[in-house]
């Protein structure tokens, strides 16, 4: 082995372009055991090429001609990171394995060197990457700090998941999926059909990572499209879509490496299908062509194996966030994961104030987005104020001759407004330094409201989305407190469960476009329902025209 040595920016980049260097580096990924895709060359350097503002630093044994250890790192702020981030689901060092514990005792003690105020942080290293090292040596012992992660595997057999297909409540939404149109799963295997599809598949994964993570990767990072596009094009993403007739219910755009595709990369399913639970028939048929196709492993990604990974999977390893950095950086990391550690299983025992572990996390994070106060919207609260359309049409509100709302000369003219059916991009032009509400706020009540079978109108003024209103069929699911006091066999209900300030008339419109979707039939029983705080709506509908 020769003597490990770390590149910065400028020699690193003149490695990228050394073929003896990339030979090597290709050949050391392929004899590496516990390599991934995460660190092959196509993958790094293609990220590094699309994501330029980061650099490559190399930490290698590199002699000119061979090399026995190649660790490839980025800075950000201090911190080195594996290239890719979360995109890059396994991050590890390549080694040989007889060469591996030298290396990695050799590259982070010249690590500590040259950076001796930085850290280095991983997430996550996969099983079977070799670790004893890190308990032999006092250096490393030291100055590392571990967190397991469950790994759930599916191991694909493709009779066991036939028969899940079959099982009655599968059959029974597959049948109900087919009366709506022509169901049919397919892998993509052309990258311009692959282009046609990812802005789709991008936009259902971000609006319930959004809602429920707070998470919108592609929104916020538009070249994660160009990155994965750019992959398949090598042969490393596995694309395969769940559609009924030309909708898009389903799909997965897997990293793939050698004998295995990784959940990392896009997931999706359409909220307007959730009933039919198309994400986990899209997967269970995803493993059957994998068995096809000869791929035995479905990876499911680290972080535990509940919900659908509790079904699909049926193997488990053990992969680990880790922490490198002076031994005061260990001692604090150490001390904080120990403690976070004692909260969640405490947490999972028994709740506190009717919070679990997510629970928990949820609302630290909701309190973090609430630091920024409520302005200028006005958002649906629980205990609706309630009035059925002829009620109002009694006290001379302002509607027409039929029972619908007017328009009400909005504020802006109609030609500038614009009102979409269940456009969920519209959300994304949220305002929330402008609204206060947290963005993941109003996906979450939006993602619910569409599972629950609630009809979604938006009206937008450019880029700005000026309010939601919602169409709730007699057979649609409402929120607990607002379904208080409904009687079984309701009536159809209109409500607006958000807009800003001082476009009410603008509302008006929109609630107007709203009941003229409703049918004729249907319209003199519909009921609108306003939050308490909703009083200058109110007003303006129940205003006489006198």
């Amino acid at each position: 082995m020769g003597e490990v040595k770390i590149y910065g920016d400028r020699v690193s980049k003149s490695l990228t372009m050394n073929q003896d260097f990339l030979a090597s580096w290709n050949e050391l990924w392929i004899k590496c055991p516990w390599a991934t895709i995460f660190q092959s060359s196509d993958f790094l350097l293609t990220w590094f090429d699309c994501f330029p503002d980061y650099k490559p630093t190399f930490i290698t044994d590199w002699d000119g001609t061979s090399m026995t250890g190649l660790w490839v790192l980025t800075e950000v702020d201090g911190t080195f990171l594996a290239p890719g981030f979360d995109l890059a689901e396994y991050q590890v060092w390549l080694s040989t394995s007889e060469k591996q514990a030298g290396f990695i005792e050799a590259g982070l003690k010249v690590f500590s060197r040259v950076f001796p105020t930085h850290s280095i942080y991983l997430k996550y290293i996969p099983n079977p990457t070799p670790l004893g090292v890190f308990g032999k040596s006092t250096f490393l012992k030291s100055r590392t700090v571990w967190r397991p992660y469950q790994q759930p595997l599916m191991l694909v057999e493709k009779a066991l998941l036939q028969e899940e297909l079959k099982k009655k409540n599968r059959k029974e939404k597959i049948n109900r999926l087919k009366r709506l149109g022509s169901l049919g799963f397919r892998k993509t295997i052309d990258l311009e059909t692959f282009k046609s599809q990812i802005d789709e598949m991008a936009l259902q994964s971000d609006f319930r990572r959004g809602a429920l993570y707070n998470k919108t990767f592609f929104h916020d990072e538009p070249l994660r499209k160009e990155f994965l596009l750019r992959l398949f094009a090598l042969g490393h993403v596995h694309v395969t879509t769940l559609s009924v007739d030309d909708t898009l219910i389903a799909s997965n755009a897997g990293i793939m490496g050698p004998n295995v595709v990784h959940l990392q990369g896009i997931n999706s399913h359409s909220p307007f299908y959730s009933k039919h639970s198309p994400g986990i028939l899209h997967f269970l048929m995803l493993g059957v062509a994998l068995a096809e196709e000869g791929i035995p492993v479905f990876d499911l990604t680290p972080g535990g194996a509940d919900g659908y990974k509790s079904i699909l999977a049926n193997r488990q390893e053990t992969a680990y966030e880790w922490w490198f950095g002076p031994r005061p950086f260990a001692f604090k990391t150490r001390t904080i994961e120990s403690l976070k550690f004692k909260i969640k299983t405490r947490l999972e025992q028994k709740p506190i104030f009717g919070l679990d572990w997510q629970g928990f996390q949820d609302k630290i994070q909701t309190s973090r987005s609430n630091i920024k106060k409520w302005t200028r919207v006005l958002r649906a609260k629980p205990s609706y104020a309630t009035h059925f359309l002829n009620e109002i049409k009694d006290k001379g509100a302002d509607l027409d001759a039929t029972g619908e709302l007017r328009s009400a000369a909005p504020t802006t003219e109609i030609s500038a407004l614009k009102i979409e059916k269940n456009r969920i991009q519209d959300l994304f032009y949220w305002q929330e330094e402008k609204a206060g509400i947290p963005r993941n706020e109003l996906f979450l009540d939006c993602l619910n409201r569409i599972e629950f079978g609630q009809q979604m109108f938006t009206v937008m003024e450019g880029e700005s989305l000026i309010g939601i209103a919602w169409f709730v069929p007699s057979d649609a699911k409402m929120h607990a407190q607002e379904a208080r006091n409904q009687s079984s066999e309701r009536p159809p209900i209109m409500l607006c469960s958000c807009y800003q300030l001082g476009r009410e008339k603008d509302i008006m419109a929109l609630l107007h476009e709203v009941l003229s979707e409703v049918p004729a039939d249907l319209q003199p029983k519909v009921r609108f329902q306003f939050s308490p705080k909703q009083k200058s709506l109110q007003a303006l509908i129940l205003r006489s025209q006198a």
